[in-house]
């Protein structure tokens, strides 16, 4: 069947694509891209639903339906992985930024305390 010389190498790609980082204008412009595609693609198989069975037929697939089952299949893979790339991104963005402010926080108290090791508010209230 031809449709699985196409099949392979599309979860393979689908797969590559959806786990490569997402911050690069490259890899936003190919989502972008993508998104296009799926749309368009969406729009010509409800405007033209025989187009999808010729296809079908074409690639040795029995029916349109279980060519578009194979679409969505190969979509969903993509959207599962970039999720799961995009999730790990902001989780160590996240990481990143409570350690910049447990730091900074750290400096600050560190710079109010006096040369005796107390801090400026204690000495205050040990005045009074």
């Amino acid at each position: 069947m031809i449709i699985q010389l196409f099949l392979i190498p599309a979860v393979i790609l689908a797969v590559v694509l959806s786990l490569r980082s997402r911050q690069s204008l490259r890899g936003q412009a190919r989502r972008k891209i993508f998104a296009a595609i799926t749309v368009v693609a969406g729009v010509i198989a409800v405007i033209f639903p025989d187009l999808l069975q010729v296809i079908a037929d074409f690639v040795g697939v029995t029916r349109g339906v279980d060519l578009m089952l194979y679409a969505l299949v190969l979509i969903i893979i993509y959207v599962i992985g970039s999720t799961s790339v995009r999730f790990r991104e902001q989780e160590a963005r996240l990481v990143r930024l409570t350690r910049e402010l447990a730091l900074a926080e750290a400096e600050l108290h560190w710079t109010q305390q006096d040369p005796a090791g107390r801090s400026q508010s204690s000495r205050r209230t040990s005045r009074q």
